[in-house]
């Protein structure tokens, strides 16, 4: 009682030591996976977690023990020969009932596993866009549709359940059913003076202890499914995803941005996005890129922040390419603002320290104030102490910019990439992105802005001009806008037919005109 007591603890912790050791893992690993933009969820850390619950579970004890069950049958044998074979057959019987589980279960398993991933997607994007969903009268449709998802899932778990079920009641009968033919063929053996009457018991508990594992194994079967799936899932996880080498630490950057013959494909597609696409920015200018709807202005976004790779060209900041720099460390000097802005679940200080440790309140309160959102911040509920909350449902498009503005200038980044950063804005928001890519101008940053109103393109010094992923025109601003003598009005938007520029429009660089 004592070593099981010590077993069963032992056990506990080893599932918690897998998972101390792998978890920061698969949470950067799982982050990776998101950035190929598959459109699949990855549940890895809930994978992690069944994985962790069964290694903390009686199940595997069975392992543990099922070497012993060829020395129990052994000692039989040495107790008589044909209890030895009585027990040896009864033990095989068991093994082939636990294969058939296995054989019949594993279909209906996967499939759930699959349908339940599906109607949990479909819940947590129910939850994430429930304002719409209410807005426009979709609530009933959805929830049908999460039903069915929900129904596929709950039938195909009830046919696993009935045939493991059905094949653990098989198990039982038979085990019960050795064991007392075991005790009569015993019985037989000791009237007739083949064996002595303690054999009988001995060779009845030496035979239910030599079916224990067998047993546990058939009882756990279901649970060794799940973790074998969650373990193949992070077993490709990680495969796919492969730990980032340490790599040489960099000066920091000034803001030299250069991008030359470059390429863009989607992660894991052979289509290109984006090609020849090549410009140079100083620190202190600020370049605008235009053009029209699926141009591949934000796939260009991607791939300046490093989270695309580059299918061919190179893109350096201060002379190192991208792929030199430790992606944390780059991440430290670059300023992002996407177009789908998203603040996480925290304060809004946290939000804009990137939720680093050992950050000065001075410090958020200068970005805010470089973002010009201080005011606007303080106007909330608690300041910068406000809760932002998992989905930032009570803050308006607009305050969600601001903040997530601020969290882009957050210690100065010597890169600030905005992509479509006046979406959700006012005439005051506009006013103060205006001034927030002033200051960095006068701060020596390097503001890559990608925008189709003309307001924020009146800020840059530099336009680039795509087109069907192939740049078209870039040069200073002044001579790039000849290209659009046609615009209607100054706020319409860079995508109308007239807008497009003939091939044989010039590019022009920073330093001059050539073809």
């Amino acid at each position: 009682g004592t070593l099981e007591f010590v077993r069963s603890r032992l056990i506990v912790r080893m599932g918690l030591e897998v998972d101390q050791r792998i978890s920061s893992r698969i949470f950067e690993a799982s982050l990776r996976h998101g950035l190929a933009g598959t459109g699949q969820s990855n549940h890895a850390l809930r994978e992690l977690d069944q994985l962790r619950q069964f290694i903390a579970s009686p199940g595997p004890l069975t392992f543990f023990d099922a070497p012993w069950t060829p020395i129990y049958l052994l000692v039989i044998f040495l107790t008589h020969w044909a209890l030895g074979i009585t027990a040896t057959i009864g033990t095989l019987i068991l093994l082939c009932i636990a294969w058939m589980s296995e054989n019949r279960s594993r279909d209906p398993q996967i499939e759930a596993g699959v349908s339940s991933a599906r109607a949990l997607e479909l819940a947590e994007t129910g939850q994430r866009n429930a304002e719409a969903l209410t807005a426009m009268g979709m609530v009933q449709a959805y929830r049908a549709r999460w039903e069915r998802a929900n129904a596929e899932t709950l039938s195909w778990q009830l046919l696993a359940s009935d045939r493991l079920g059905g094949m653990t009641a098989l198990s039982k009968t038979c085990k019960l059913l050795f064991q007392s033919l075991m005790l009569a063929i015993a019985a037989y053996l000791a009237l007739s003076g083949s064996i002595s009457a303690g054999a009988i018991v001995a060779a009845t508990i030496i035979f239910g202890r030599a079916l224990a594992p067998v047993d546990q194994a058939i009882g756990h079967w279901r649970q060794f499914l799940k973790t074998r799936t969650s373990y193949t899932k992070l077993d490709a996880l990680l495969s796919s995803q492969p730990p980032e080498p340490k790599k040489t630490a960099l000066p920091a950057p000034q803001g030299h941005l250069s991008v030359s013959s470059l390429r863009v494909g989607a992660p894991h597609s052979r289509q290109i996005i984006l090609a020849n696409i090549s410009f140079k920015i100083s620190p202190g200018q600020v370049l605008a890129v235009i053009g029209p709807s699926a141009s591949g202005k934000s796939t260009l976004v991607r791939t300046l922040v490093g989270m695309w790779k580059p299918t061919s060209g190179t893109i350096t900041l201060d002379g190192a390419r991208l792929d030199q720099w430790d992606n944390e460390e780059l991440g430290k000097h670059i300023g992002y603002l996407p177009q789908s802005v998203e603040l996480f679940s925290g304060s809004v200080k946290e939000n804009i320290a990137r939720f680093s440790e050992n950050v000065h309140d001075n410090e958020v309160v200068e970005a805010a104030k470089q973002a010009h959102a201080h005011e606007l911040i303080l106007e909330l509920p608690d300041g910068y102490d406000t809760q932002v909350g998992p989905y930032a449902t009570h803050l308006s498009g607009g305050q969600r910019q601001r903040i997530a503005l601020a969290r882009a200038m957050f210690r100065h980044p010597a890169l600030v990439i905005l992509d479509e950063p006046n979406a959700n804005l006012d005439r005051v928001g506009d006013v103060a992105l205006a001034s927030a890519i002033d200051g960095c101008r006068k701060r020596g940053q390097v503001v890559v802005l990608v925008s189709h109103r003309v307001q924020a393109i009146g800020k840059a010094d530099l336009l680039l001009y795509l087109d069907q992923g192939v740049q078209r025109a870039f040069g200073p601003r002044e001579q790039i806008m000849k290209l659009f003598q046609n615009e209607a009005a100054s706020d319409a938007p860079l995508n109308a037919p007239n807008e497009r520029a003939k091939p044989s429009a010039p590019t022009v660089p920073s330093g001059g005109a050539s073809k």
